[in-house]
């Protein structure tokens, strides 16, 4: 028992070590422990100065917290002696991608610890007599589910309490207001119908449009939707992913910027943009390799720094993203699908995942998409809400034929799955040159000009 205790504080201590010594570790522990499920009292104080140099948007290593604890005369004998950051330093060190598994070991302990306390408050209970056995044990049973699930938890309702919610949602779209999320695109959006906690993955072959698809998609959000929105680029560095935002939202042309070639009409629309969306709510994160729990860590620490909410994740793309290679690879593909998943739902908003095809589709006659050209599909299709794929005709025909291919500037994005509503296709405009699509195809004079689009 003695040694066991031993262990489970060097659980602790560890945790504490790579919160003091990994900036964002907090990030990532945040939303499993608190400062009461550390057994020791000094670890209790620890963690907490942690978590609110953390929340105040402060550096939390050994110098601030022991400052903080200074300041809070709490760095002494009786509640933490200044050597006891020496003494910890001592411990075997665990790495940062386990630091989330340790700090549910600490989670785990602590269950544990308040079961033993309840049984024991009912055990003296029962012993004094005064009580109904029935009562004391619904009371002990009572507050140890309630320490599994949380006090807060919401995810069972009666049928009963969820009618009323319904009622007012058939009433609101009636009235006009929309009960899903818009992308910008109207017709599209009416027929995905995007929920918060959905996974859409945005499937195609390379050079199609799936990355501006989705950069447009989020863009919109950020603009009309409370919360930040975030873009994960495992493939693209941050300053091209801005390039081609502000290509598509001032419409100037990817190469006027990359160039520094803009026009006078275009330096008003370049100047415009910046000015109303210098402070749009949308963080872009460009990690190579990214793996799933810093996902999670960056997601926590940006809701906390944009004041609790998000309003859309985007990942691009699933086939690149760190931890995917080996023998396992789609057992690691559908974990990461699954993670993706609950991740939205944790975050309350959609989780737009890009993903490559199979170059099977280039062997095929008709090379629009199918489920079945999904990479490593199995896992992908069980798990997503909803399947588009982005398909441009055009890229083909210039393929082909080159200068004399016959160009409509359209896309096809073919809905293939639906957990929301039908399935089926959407005609978008393609607008190459801006990184963009849009809405309305127009009246054309010249078949051989890719036109204009509005929207």
């Amino acid at each position: 028992m003695i040694d066991d205790q031993k262990r489970f504080i060097q659980v602790e201590q560890c945790v504490l070590n790579q919160l003091l010594g990994r900036d964002g570790a907090f990030d990532m522990v945040s939303d499993v422990v608190i400062a009461e499920d550390f057994d020791a009292l000094r670890h209790q104080i620890i963690y907490q100065a942690v978590s609110d140099l953390a929340i105040d948007g402060k550096p939390y290593d050994q110098v601030m917290v022991m400052d903080l604890l200074e300041e809070r005369k709490q760095l002494n004998e009786d509640c933490c002696p200044p050597g006891y950051f020496a003494q910890m330093s001592l411990i075997p060190s665990i790495t940062f991608s386990s630091l989330r598994h340790h700090a549910q070991l600490v989670k785990g302990r602590s269950i544990r610890r308040q079961s033993i306390a309840h049984l024991m408050h009912g055990i003296q209970k029962l012993e004094e007599g005064n009580h109904q056995t029935i009562d004391v044990n619904n009371d002990v049973m009572s507050a140890i589910s309630n320490l599994e699930v949380g006090d807060t938890d919401k995810s069972s309702a009666r049928v009963g309490d969820l009618m009323g919610g319904m009622i007012e949602r058939i009433a609101s779209a009636r009235d006009g207001v929309s009960n899903f999320i818009s992308t910008g695109f109207p017709e599209l959006d009416n027929l995905m119908m995007i929920d918060a906690g959905n996974l859409v993955v945005v499937a195609a072959r390379p050079s199609m449009g799936k990355t501006a698809l989705v950069m447009n998609w989020l863009s919109h959000i950020a603009k009309y939707r409370e919360g930040e929105a975030v873009f994960f680029s495992v493939e693209m560095p941050q300053e091209q992913v801005m390039d081609r935002l502000a290509s598509a939202e001032a419409k100037v042309e990817l190469t006027s910027i990359r160039k520094g070639q803009l026009s006078t009409d275009e330096w008003g629309r370049m100047q415009r943009f910046i000015s109303d969306q210098e402070s749009m709510p949308l963080t872009i994160v460009d990690e190579k390799d990214i793996s799933i729990a810093k996902i999670r860590t960056h997601l926590n620490r940006i809701k906390r720094e944009a004041g609790g909410k998000l309003s859309a994740i985007g990942v691009d793309y699933l086939q690149i993203m760190g931890g995917l290679d080996g023998q396992y690879k789609i057992d690691n593909i559908g974990k990461v699908t699954r993670t993706l998943k609950a991740l939205g739902h944790e975050f309350g908003c959609p989780v737009f995942l890009l993903s490559q095809l199979s170059r099977d589709v280039e062997k095929r006659p008709n090379k629009r998409p199918i489920m079945s050209d999904l990479r490593d599909s199995g896992t992908i299709e069980q798990d997503a809400d909803i399947i588009a794929f982005v398909y441009r005709n055009d890229y083909y025909e210039q393929k082909e034929k080159g200068g004399s291919a016959k160009l409509d500037g359209s896309a096809e994005i073919i809905l293939a799955k639906s957990r929301n509503g039908p399935t089926g296709t959407v005609r978008l405009g393609f607008e190459g040159q801006y990184v963009r699509f849009a809405n309305y195809i127009p009246m054309m004079t010249d078949l051989d000009e890719v036109p204009e689009y509005g929207g």
